[in-house]
């Protein structure tokens, strides 16, 4: 049974090249990989064919996302898609439901599948030993945008989320609230790590009662930890939601107690989704520079598609920002 290690004796190069060339990699000049596939068909090697030619000028970038149910991945992947369609280039996706397994099972197909090149939004803190396995088996150029993760073996694009959350906390803080909770899921307890963080740093009190992180995702996770919080004997005067769509459930618990926001309890959230300015109140939030995100990701990608000889690593972060709107207001003096 022929191996790798026989065609690349026959060929004079050394196995990881061999295994380039079958994979059509952009790190092998064209000459070698005519010559190891010609040995390969001689010897009856099996191994896929893949070719990432670009017909009439048309190639095929994948898009590892989350989901796009949520605005904020939406956001990013509808630009990411518009900009690789300048390109004359078009998108094939994959949705890993923030599964480790399903993003292993994209990255791998989308090889496969012959993408010239994947950008790969993950949120996972363990993601690591398949990054290494691709770097491993795999030369198609890949970029990161990735919260949760450090690297220094792909390009990699991060909002600053600690200073996001801290700018959100610290905003409640400068409105005199003092009795402040938190509602999240389960997927966003880095941010309540930094909320706690925030807190303490400010000397103001950690009420374990109004802080409630629930399985839920979205509206109904920010309505049901609201309305348990609610429950409490006492109750706070200001809430961080984790991300926008549980502040919205969470002011919904609020009004449907008959308290008004930000009159008994202020608001906030993160990501600044879309609906947030048209919502009643007008939400408070943090904003992400998610539209230069999604350029930049494709911007990396692209100089490396288009360059295989350009090596250099490019770990960027952006600062997000605070918008005031009228969730949130000064705390009422009793």
């Amino acid at each position: 049974m022929t191996t790798l290690k026989d065609i690349a004796k026959i060929a004079g190069v050394n196995v990881s090249t061999v295994s380039k060339a079958l994979r059509d990699s952009s790190d092998i000049n064209e000459e070698t990989k005519a010559n190891i596939t010609r040995i390969a068909d001689e010897l009856g090697y099996k191994y896929k064919k893949i070719k990432r030619s670009v017909p009439n000028g048309v190639g095929t970038v994948g898009i590892i996302c989350p989901e796009v149910t949520s605005n904020y991945y939406a956001q990013i992947v509808s630009m990411i898609e518009e900009e690789t369609k300048k390109e004359n280039y078009f998108c094939i996706m994959g949705f890993t439901d923030f599964a480790i397994e399903n993003e292993k099972y994209y990255l791998k197909n989308m090889i496969d599948a012959g993408v010239h090149g994947i950008i790969f939004i993950s949120e996972s803190t363990e993601f690591n030993d398949t990054l290494q396995e691709y770097k491993k088996h795999a030369s198609i150029p890949l970029v990161l945008i990735a919260q949760n993760t450090e690297t220094n073996d792909f390009d990699c694009i991060k909002i600053d989320d600690e200073y996001g959350v801290k700018l959100a906390t610290e905003h409640l803080i400068q409105l005199g609230h003092k009795d402040i909770g938190y509602v999240g899921d389960e997927l966003s307890n880095t941010r309540l790590n930094v909320f706690i963080k925030v807190l303490q740093e400010n000397k103001i009190r950690v009420n374990k009662k109004w802080i409630n992180v629930s399985s839920q995702r979205f509206e109904k996770c920010g309505y049901e930890s609201m309305n348990a919080i609610l429950k409490s004997e006492e109750i706070p005067s200001a809430i961080l939601g984790a991300y926008d769509d549980i502040a919205i459930g969470a002011i919904k618990a609020i009004h449907d107690k008959g308290l008004s926001v930000p009159g008994d309890i202020s608001v906030v959230g993160t990501d600044n989704v879309k609906v947030a300015p048209y919502y009643t109140p007008e939400l408070t939030t943090v904003a992400a520079p998610i539209e230069e995100m999604g350029k930049i990701a494709v911007k990396l990608l692209f100089k490396k598609i288009k360059d295989s000889r350009y090596k250099v690593i490019q770990s960027v972060k952006l600062s997000p920002f605070l918008v005031q709107r009228k969730s949130t207001a000064r705390k009422r003096e009793n």
